[in-house]
Parts: structure tokens; sequence; C-alpha cells
């Protein structure tokens, strides 16, 4: 599958509006967030972990945002209507005025791959069951072939918005490093669905 629809399989409502140089300044703060948004530390990881870190990041960067996200900071993943959002905003923060279920607290690590804390009792929303269940299931379309994992990776995803584009290649980049690290490299994605277990967020 060509690397500029690796991610729009996963979530087919992603917005297509993108914006190259945000700040309108020429080049330098082009390249300024891409060394910003570049994995550091990335480490030899188990398939397990790999799977899960591509799972989750993928589903983090099928969010609509457009800020720069910061490594450390909590962000929080809500499902307004049929799409993900992307918050600094916490469920109690919103006064009752919820843009929609929370699946959980997510945060950027410094290797540009993302973790997820599911809240308590997502198991009991039918809407985040559903939503979860398609995007597992395009994750699976997405892996489901003779080419390797590596050459799934989104190295570059040209109808992404600006810093999800820039994520995506920290991304790449980061589980290119740790699979070449844990000497993973060269399996078919076919072999990692067969192989590894799929992560499960509920």
């Amino acid at each position: 599958m060509p690397s500029g629809n690796l991610i729009q399989p996963v979530n087919r409502r992603l917005s297509m509006s993108k914006n190259p140089n945000p700040q309108g300044k020429g080049l330098t703060p082009v390249l300024d967030a891409w060394r910003g948004l570049q994995p550091a530390g990335a480490q030899a990881k188990s398939p397990q972990q790999v799977l899960t870190d591509y799972f989750t990041t993928l589903l983090v960067l099928s969010a609509e945002f457009s800020f720069k996200p910061a490594p450390g900071v909590s962000y929080f993943l809500y499902l307004r209507g049929s799409r993900w959002i992307l918050s600094l905003i916490s469920p109690p923060e919103w006064a009752g005025r919820l843009p929609g279920p929370c699946l959980g607290r997510c945060e950027l690590q410094t290797d540009m791959t993302w973790t997820l804390t599911p809240e308590n009792g997502i198991a009991d929303s039918s809407e985040l069951r559903a939503a979860l269940g398609a995007f597992q299931s395009g994750f699976v379309e997405l892996l489901d072939s003779d080419s390797t994992l590596e050459a799934s990776l989104p190295h570059y995803v040209a109808h992404l918005p600006y810093y999800r584009r820039l994520l995506a290649a920290g991304l790449a980049n980061s589980l290119s490093q740790s699979l070449a690290l844990a000497g993973l490299g060269g399996h078919s994605g076919r072999q990692w669905l067969e192989q590894t277990p799929l992560p499960r967020l509920n």
C-alpha cells in the first residue's frame, strides 16, 4: 500500500485541510518544528510493544487537532459523532459540555509514540466500542499484506495537516529505529498479525 494512504484507511474521515507553513515565516519555522518532533531515545521493543505503539499512535493521529503537542503533557481523546478529537481539556473541565465520550488520557513520549490511559467504563459506551472496532478493522486492513511492517509506516502522509504530518513521520522514524534495534525488521504485516495479539483498550 502506498505510504500516502497509510493513516487514511484507519480513519477515512481525517480532515483533508492543511497549511504547510502556518507561521508564514519561511523555512526556518518548518525546520525548527521538524527538529522538535524527531524521536529521541528510541529503544528496542518487544513485538507486542511495537504493535501497541503503532496502533495507539495512529489512533491519536487520526484525531483532529491544530496545535503542536509536547511530550509530558496530558491530552484527552474524545469521540464527537464519528470523529476523534484531541483536546487539552479534561472531562471535568468541560463542566457538563463534553464534546462526546472520552476514550482516555494521551501523552506524547520523547520517542514520538503516544500512550493512552483509557477512562473507566469505556466498555459500557456503545459509541466508543463501535468506533474502536472500526479503527481496529482499518488497522488490520493496513497491515494485512505481504509487505513488511516497515513499508507500512507513515514516513510521509501528504493529506495530513501540518503537525499531524510531522508527528506521523516522527512515529515512522521511531518505530524503524526500534525494529532495527530489536532485530525485528523484515517481517510482513501479515506475519505480525498472525504472531502478535492486537492491542486492547477496554
